[in-house]
């Protein structure tokens, strides 16, 4: 068993391919594709290379459009985290005081107003998953009652709840 390149070695130009670990090796034997039975030679796939190709879905430039959309989306939660230090994440805060009032807001509003898809946006308000918070005032505003809240600063999205 050999140990994996480290940056010096790297750094040399050493051509040494790393031998897969015997659990490596195991786990690739063993992984078949749910959808044909086929071998999967990738760790990182749950499918096998005919399967993903077949699939118009995984097609590389729908595969790289969605990875874009992905990082555009986690660079902008960042930014926001970044602008709004002192914003508090509070999930009970959204579960009693937002949530309540999205069950009969209409989907195309709720992905409208945040930008969210509108798979997450169902789940959401099913209250399986908490949003970020930097959604929270628009949500609010959608469900009728932002009376109740008061955003923190003149340039943030943030929601506290108003004494």
């Amino acid at each position: 068993m050999k140990a994996r390149k480290t940056a010096s070695r790297l750094a040399a130009g050493s051509t040494r391919a790393r031998q897969r670990l015997a659990s490596e090796q195991v786990a690739l034997s063993l992984w078949t594709c749910p959808n044909c039975g086929g071998a999967v030679r990738n760790p990182r796939h749950v499918r096998c290379a005919a399967c993903i190709g077949a699939d118009p879905a995984q097609a590389p430039e729908i595969r790289g459009r969605r990875g874009a959309a992905i990082a555009a989306r986690k660079r902008a939660l960042s930014e926001w985290d970044k602008t709004n230090p002192g914003a508090l994440y509070d999930p009970e805060l959204f579960r009693r005081e937002i949530l309540p009032r999205l069950r009969t807001v209409k989907l195309s509003e709720i992905v409208e107003a945040t930008g969210l898809s509108k798979s997450y946006a169902s789940q959401v308000r099913a209250g399986k998953f908490t949003p970020h918070d930097s959604t929270w005032s628009a949500l609010d505003r959608l469900a009728g009652a932002e009376a109740k809240f008061a955003v923190r600063g003149a340039d943030t999205d943030s929601v506290t709840l108003a004494k």
